[in-house]
């Protein structure tokens, strides 16, 4: 049933047809007479079409024709003088702009007599819509008294005119419509009692008698309308009918479609209200749900404090029977000894030959350094390059930055050389101090370093340290100043001070020179004169955005299509990353429904598959070192016209949706192929949240 309901809201969806108002054209006059000059398309229509350029006069044949994708706009200098649209998957063309065939050279006039003259009808707004064979008994279209053959454009302009006397139709009264409807969707939206005022002002049956004079028009109402109106014309020549009719007909669906439009945001707003309402909060019983909250939080505070006392108890057991344990000067204070071992495993076994490491000898930019070798993670590489992305944003007032790298290094007693890696940066806290004379970190940074080395330790049993530090001197040039060597002295590790590196950049050269400064083997510290190379931080930053994603493994992230029945190459797999699934977890908190977030990653092609790999799932639409790459919604219920309408915006730039619904609570993946949503259920995938959310605490 729910393919079917899928198929029907398809049809249903397309079957209205590319109208002109789908597809914006701006052009310009042209020198030539007949002709035009396009500057501009837009397609606000649902899918891509097709969009053909013709001149029919002078040249005469095809100009060109081209494919804009749905929501695209592009520009052109284009002179001709047809441009016509249809969509890509089918159907007719469709007139967008015509400019008549010139006219040939006349006599002169001997009289007015031979003038057009074109009556301006009395304008009428009705105030209910009704078929155009109850309103035009009475109502003539507007007369062209001429000798010569009428043209398409005094013909579309004086039906134009025509149309203003028609009360269904005319622009006044759509003006109207629109305006009306604006004020009962506000009133709506901050009406107390909305159903009193649904029912007051009878919107319900406002909207049926609306549609059904739509179906009328529709159905039976257009073409003797427009039959109607050429005959009163009189017997004058009509140049193209067939496309002249057609353009009279495009301009009463416009007007319909405008209508039909108004009704339906009404509508949607009728439904959703009476969702919101069909939950009364005055019903509830507030005095016997404020007795139940603090019950609840009574045993709460209770299941706290016995847990405490268990603890308390429990330890103070192992204190007085375990030999291992020493009390401390405060009884309630007990220290293990085995906690006491600061040194955790000193080892870079997991960091060589690693492809996710860039690995610089130490003898490539300066002789006698006290490190052999530095393997700089590729993330460490992106993240010290976004630090810097605000000042390239505004080069005219930069100001110095830095931050603190942390890694892991072991010692070579033979040689006395270090090797070391630079895995993490620190960021300082709001109290440091950059300027163009003063470098100072603060005292917060001391403090987020020494958590961040804890939670390393703990999490890796790996000895983590401070293995570097960054800053920059944006115009100044790459070299190490007192003040720099202050800090480095400062930094340096107490019983192992030559492992420590400095690396300084100049972010407004061209490339972001970067030198490292190192300990030589006499502990001195390595000024510009000995440098023999500089790197440039805009290189390794390319280089580690590709390494990243080269060393993408699939066993560290979840494939949410992996179970589904079939699959396609365009969208093999949707591969989500720690970090992604908990913030689609944070996204669903807010409770707010729509389009909640944009899904950011890269594509990993693997032969003919296609895998998407999602990084992060944020609020923004652009992300560093990340493409977009899908839309994360929120609905009750998963509808697929529903979520076309959400990310109508975006249809044409992502590969799939992830579609969370609230009254389950599941995560439905649907790909995108060929710029449109898969209808098709056997290429989804659907997984609970909360599995994904344990499956995530697992890996950590």
């Amino acid at each position: 049933m729910l393919i079917a309901l899928f198929a029907f809201a398809t049809i249903g969806l397309y079957a209205q047809g590319l109208n002109r108002s789908d597809v914006e054209v701006k052009s310009a006059n042209s020198a030539n007479p007949g002709r035009m000059v396009v500057r501009s398309i837009k397609n606000n229509y649902s899918e891509p079409v097709i969009i053909r350029f013709t001149n029919e006069y002078g040249i005469g044949g095809q100009v060109s024709s081209i494919n804009l994708k749905a929501g695209e706009t592009r520009s052109f200098d284009i002179t001709c003088n047809v441009v016509e649209a249809k969509p890509t998957s089918g159907g007719n063309y469709i007139d967008l702009l015509r400019i008549p065939k010139p006219e040939e050279p006349v006599e002169p006039k001997k009289s007015d007599e031979d003038e057009p003259q074109i009556q301006t009808p009395t304008q009428y707004v009705a105030n209910t819509p009704s078929h155009p064979k109850q309103n035009n008994q009475d109502v003539n279209p507007i007369s062209i008294t001429s000798k010569r053959s009428l043209t398409i454009e005094e013909i579309i302009s004086d039906f134009n005119n025509y149309l203003e006397s028609v009360p269904f139709l005319a622009s006044s009264s759509i003006e109207n419509e629109t305006s009306r409807i604006d004020e009962h969707i506000n009133n709506l939206r901050n009406w107390k009692d909305k159903d009193a005022y649904i029912r007051e002002h009878q919107l319900k049956s406002y909207i049926g008698t609306t549609r059904d004079s739509l179906t009328r028009y529709y159905s039976e109402g257009i073409t003797p309308f427009i039959d109607e109106y050429i005959k009163k014309i009189g017997n004058k020549e009509i140049p193209e009918k067939t496309k002249c009719i057609d353009s009279i007909q495009s301009i009463i669906k416009y007007r319909l479609g405008q209508r039909e439009a108004n009704i339906n945001r009404l509508d949607d707003e009728l439904n959703s209200s009476s969702v919101a309402e069909s939950f009364d909060w005055k019903n509830l019983d507030w005095k016997f749900i404020s007795i139940c909250i603090g019950i609840f939080l009574l045993l709460i505070i209770l299941i706290i404090w016995f847990k405490k006392a268990y603890k308390k108890s429990k330890t103070r057991t192992l204190a007085k029977n375990d030999s291992n344990v020493t009390p401390d000067a405060s009884s309630a204070i007990v220290v293990r000894r085995k906690t006491t071992q600061i040194l955790r495993k000193q080892s870079l076994e997991d960091v060589i030959n690693n492809d996710s490491y860039l690995e610089l000898d130490c003898n490539d930019f300066c002789d006698d350094s006290a490190v052999r070798r530095l393997y700089i993670k590729n993330t460490c590489i992106k993240d010290i390059y976004n630090m810097y992305a605000e000042d390239l944003r505004n080069p005219d007032n930069p100001k110095e930055d830095g931050c603190m790298v942390l890694g892991r290094w072991v010692h070579d007693d033979q040689s006395n050389e270090y090797y070391v890696s630079l895995e993490q940066i620190v960021l300082p806290g709001d109290d440091a101090v950059f300027s163009e004379y003063e470098l100072n970190f603060g005292g917060k940074i001391k403090l987020k370093v020494t958590e961040k080395l804890r939670k390393l330790r703990r999490e890796t049993d790996l000895q983590y340290d401070l293995t570097c530090w960054v800053h920059s001197h944006p115009g100044l040039g790459v070299f190490f100043s007192n003040s720099d060597s202050n800090v480095q002295m400062q930094l340096k590790h107490p019983t192992h001070p030559n492992f420590l590196t400095a690396i300084v950049v100049d972010i407004l050269t061209p490339q972001q020179e970067m030198g490292i400064f190192t300990f030589k083997q006499d502990s001195s510290i390595n000024s510009k004169a000995d440098l023999k190379k500089l790197y440039s931080l805009e290189e390794l930053y390319k280089w580690a955005v590709e390494s990243d994603r080269n060393s993408f493994k699939p066993e560290d992230y979840y494939n949410t299509l992996a179970e589904a029945k079939s699959h396609q190459n365009e969208c093999y797999g949707i591969e989500l990353s720690n970090g992604a699934i908990i913030d689609m977890g944070m996204l669903v908190a807010e409770n707010k429904s729509g389009l909640a977030g944009m899904i950011h990653g890269f594509s990993n092609q693997q032969g003919i598959r296609t895998e998407h790999v999602v990084s992060t799932v944020s609020k923004n639409e652009t992300v560093p070192d990340n493409e977009l790459i899908g839309c994360f919604v929120i609905a009750s219920h998963c509808s697929i016209p529903s979520i076309r309408r959400v990310i109508t915006n975006y249809i044409g730039k992502i590969k799939f949706v992830l579609v969370y619904t609230t009254i389950d609570g599941l995560l439905t993946s649907i790909p995108v192929v060929n710029q449109d949503i898969c209808t098709d259920e056997k290429y989804y995938g659907e997984q609970k949240i909360e599995d994904l959310k344990i499956w995530t605490r697992r890996k950590r």
